[in-house]
């Protein structure tokens, strides 16, 4: 085996040992169905390993710091984005081994075969926020775009900066109550699960408020009311970035094909906001 190959192969085998460990890591913090898939998942990733080193010989040390950084993730986003986005590595790796099948004979259909099943079990793992994930993407979206309509609308129709925080904070709050109540309604309406409803507020409720928050607070930073919409402008693109990015991995979609629709519904909401702003203060003064 030449020493390319064997490169390409003990990278593979340092990946399975190091998602051996961070899996044995994650089950360890999760509890009854979803500790037993994560453990499952872990014992077939030692099992690549151990494939992977009758072929090399050797033992490999794990990566520290991927672990490290998708422990502090798990924490974060939670499970199931964790392994998605470990997956579309994976995924990568898999089309890769096709340059060390005439090597390794068997080695693709081998992983192919083991992906498939870590992919069926991660399929079972059961998570609260992928439950109300369309409960989460229906706030996320409201409340960016009402909350920066009302405050690009009000910046130039007002051009007084704390004015705004407080007109802007009042309707922020009566929105969050608002889609809380809603959604509340629409789930008791739509599921049999008596938590469910309560759940599905809870998530809108965090959410929205944290929205308002964010791009109301600049408005009682800043005395200049266009320094405080550049902050609210900022904290919108951040938000929309992140939230993109999350749901398109854990759903499996194209991130800058989501992150553009978004942006481009959004962005249309500011400049219709602005121009009714304005419009607004040409005719009343």
């Amino acid at each position: 085996m030449d020493s390319v190959i064997l490169k390409k192969i003990l990278e593979y085998q340092k990946n399975e040992i190091t998602e051996h460990i961070l899996y044995g890591a994650l089950a360890e913090r999760a509890r009854g169905k979803n500790a037993a898939i994560l453990k499952k998942i872990s014992e077939d990733e030692l099992r690549h390993y151990t494939f992977f080193k009758k072929v090399t010989g050797r033992d490999v040390k794990p990566d520290r710091i991927k672990i490290l950084f998708y422990s502090l993730v798990s924490r974060i986003f939670g499970y199931t984005f964790t392994i998605k986005m470990m997956e579309n590595g994976e995924e990568q790796a898999e089309h890769n081994y096709e340059s060390v099948e005439d090597k390794v004979p068997g080695i693709k259909k081998i992983i192919r075969d083991e992906v498939k099943h870590e992919e069926a079990l991660m399929a079972e793992i059961e998570e609260d926020v992928l439950k109300h994930m369309s409960s989460m993407v229906l706030a996320i979206n409201n409340s960016i775009q009402e909350i920066t309509g009302i405050v690009v609308g009000l910046t130039f129709a007002i051009a007084d900066s704390m004015m705004i925080g407080k007109t802007a904070l009042i309707s922020g709050l009566a929105a969050t109550l608002a889609m809380v109540a809603s959604e509340y309604l629409s789930q008791k309406a739509d599921s049999e699960d008596s938590s469910a409803p309560k759940k599905a507020a809870l998530y809108t409720a965090i959410i929205y408020s944290s929205v308002v928050v964010f791009l109301v607070g600049p408005f009682f930073i800043f005395a200049n009311h266009y320094a405080a919409l550049a902050s609210a402008i900022t904290a919108v693109v951040i938000i929309v970035s992140v939230f993109t990015f999350f749901m398109s991995v854990v759903k499996g979609l194209v991130y800058r094909k989501v992150l553009a629709e978004v942006s481009l519904i959004t962005t249309g909401v500011v400049v219709l906001s602005l121009f009714l702003g304005l419009g607004m203060k040409m005719i009343f003064g």
